[in-house]
């Protein structure tokens, strides 16, 4: 008995390393499921009966267990969800229309909303300002399905959620969806698992651990089996991971439209979140920080296919022998759409949930001709090259899906200056072409420095004709980040209230600085994308322009965070 427990625990070991064979994935599903049945002293009996419970909840049909028939249930749920969310958003629809209001939804949830709260166990009666602000919260959650934000749920908004949630729980339970018999116990292939294969199957894992074939399981029989239950389990937790980071990688390829590469070109992937030279041009909106990266085209007679990636806003200016680009995919994490968020969209595929699509990326590329570069339908359908994500092989095996192949070589930085292609050699600190001479004394002298240390590559000249972009091209008004507050400060739009002081560490170094970090606002003005800091705003100049939110602006005397502003400002 012994010598043949020993052979079949290295079977199951064997299969680990070969998950994809049918063997394999019916040796560990069976094991994993006898293991809540195993027990010393059970007899074959109780294990079958126990067994075949997993059987008949596959929804067989006369032949067995099908794939239609476990599909069904599958839809079974999917209906069901998209049935209770409908039931529960009518709940609010009072004059029976179809649709809901938020003065419906509002009627509704008063009387919620009015209920006594609870403080360490004992109830007390809300106040005005309490029953407001859960007021405003409940009707807030209740109207999120309000896409188009006017107040009113439609009818076909409704149907639109609750589609979305119904496709949620297919996705979820394709993710969990191992409690149903495999098709891979399909002995004869006629594309049913009958009964008889069935149990055949599940006799043959017992037969495994009943080494003396007496139909009873021992207590030492049992802890054979104990080994191998384990051993099941972590083989299919490693399958199911497998399996799951496949449909997150193909959800996240699905509908990006990009054309195959051609064959004989050679295909480098380049990425970055962020680069270290900054553009004084935007793409598609002037509240979005937007980098630059050069990509160096070596001399040679291959042709070349870029897949470029970033995280946020990115111009790639090619530069070099740009005949031998074959064609360029250009993907980035940002879109004018933040729903979009590619970052938002792998979170969602993560937790088991339908990503959200975007617009067109925030990207655009110098030196080559339209023709050949295709910006992906949405964001999201190239992870970023970095050391992280080029290590566990996501940004890849991603972009193998994406362009039908493996790529030859890839290259991304976290803060990219140059890269070299071919090689993906990365230069940190060479400047970008026509970069801007940045004043080195004046009153924003201390920004400037900053901005000279974070941006190393400089501050590019962007032309936006040249700009091959899916987004409208334009010149800031004024420059994003830090260097537009030292253009602000220089002009006497702004003026520095107070300092920060601390210790920054730069690629390892650890430098002491002093930076400003709060301003008083002079005249109206554009607050430059991408800025942080503390603002106070007289209450004779007009608020400023620009995307508030990463901002706190406090208007005088009374020191309030105004519209739009972030509301903490301490």
């Amino acid at each position: 008995m012994r010598l043949q427990l020993v052979r079949l625990l290295g079977a199951s070991a064997l299969c680990l390393g070969v998950l994809a064979a049918p063997a394999c994935a019916n040796t560990e599903w069976i094991v994993n499921r006898m293991s809540g049945v195993m027990r010393a002293d059970v007899t074959w009996e109780q294990v079958r009966s126990q067994m075949l419970m997993a059987f008949y909840q596959s929804n067989p049909d006369e032949r067995g267990v099908t794939a239609q028939g476990v599909d069904d249930l599958r839809k079974i749920m999917a209906a069901q969800r998209r049935s209770q969310f409908i039931s529960q958003i009518l709940l609010y629809d009072l004059d029976g229309d179809g649709a809901v209001t938020k003065a419906e939804i509002t009627a509704v949830m008063q009387p919620r909303a009015r209920q006594m709260i609870h403080s360490n166990g004992v109830q007390l009666e809300s106040t005005p300002e309490q029953t407001r602000l859960q007021l405003d919260r409940l009707v807030s959650d209740a109207l999120k399905p309000d896409a188009d934000r006017d107040g009113v749920i439609s009818a076909a908004e409704i149907q639109q959620e609750a589609q979305r949630q119904a496709d949620q729980a297919s996705t979820g339970w394709r993710q969990n969806g191992t409690q149903y018999v495999p098709m891979t116990l399909d002995a004869n292939g006629d594309g049913a698992v009958s009964l008889a294969e069935y149990e055949a199957a599940i006799r043959q894992q017992f037969d495994a651990v009943d080494g003396d074939r007496d139909g009873r399981i021992s207590a030492a029989e049992f802890a054979d089996f104990g080994k191998r239950a384990n051993e099941a389990r972590l083989a299919t937790q490693r399958a199911r991971e497998v399996e799951l980071r496949k449909q997150r990688q193909q959800a996240a390829v699905a509908g990006c439209d990009v054309p195959a590469p051609p064959r004989d070109a050679r295909i480098v992937l380049l990425g970055a979140q962020e680069a270290r030279a900054l553009s004084n041009a935007w793409i598609g909106t002037q509240d979005q920080v937007t980098y630059v990266t050069t990509v160096e085209i070596a001399p040679g007679p291959e042709p070349i296919y870029l897949a470029l990636a970033s995280g946020g806003a990115m111009i790639w200016d090619i530069v070099g022998a740009t005949e031998r680009i074959a064609g360029v995919a250009a993907d980035a994490d940002v879109s004018i759409d933040k729903s979009g968020d590619a970052r938002l969209q792998r979170f969602a595929a993560v937790n088991g949930t339908a990503p959200q699509r975007g617009g067109k990326p925030l990207v655009g590329v110098i030196g080559v001709p339209r023709e050949k570069v295709h910006f992906t339908a949405h964001t999201g359908c190239l992870v970023p090259a970095t050391e992280a994500t080029m290590k566990d092989g996501s940004a890849e095996e991603i972009a193998a899906l994406l362009l039908g192949r493996a790529v030859d070589e890839s290259g991304g930085e976290q803060r990219a200056g140059t890269f070299r292609v071919p090689a993906a050699r990365h230069f940190a600190d060479r400047p970008v072409r026509n970069a801007i001479q940045l004043p080195k004394e004046g009153l924003g002298e201390l920004l400037w420095r900053d901005v000279r240390e974070a941006y190393p590559a400089g501050i590019a000249q962007i032309e936006p004709e040249a700009v091959v972009s899916a987004h409208p091209v334009s010149h800031y008004s004024v420059l994003p980040g830090r260097a537009g507050l030292a253009e602000l400060v220089d002009a006497g739009a702004l003026m520095v209230t107070g300092m920060s002081r601390g210790i920054r560490i730069n690629d390892g170094d650890f430098k002491p600085f002093t930076m400003p970090n709060k301003f008083r606002i002079s005249k109206k003005l554009r607050l430059p994308a991408g800025v942080q800091g503390t603002f106070t705003l007289p209450s004779q100049v007009p608020p400023p322009d620009g995307d508030l939110s990463a901002t706190c602006v406090l208007s005088e005397p009374e020191m309030k965070p105004i519209s739009g502003s972030r509301a903490n400002c301490s």
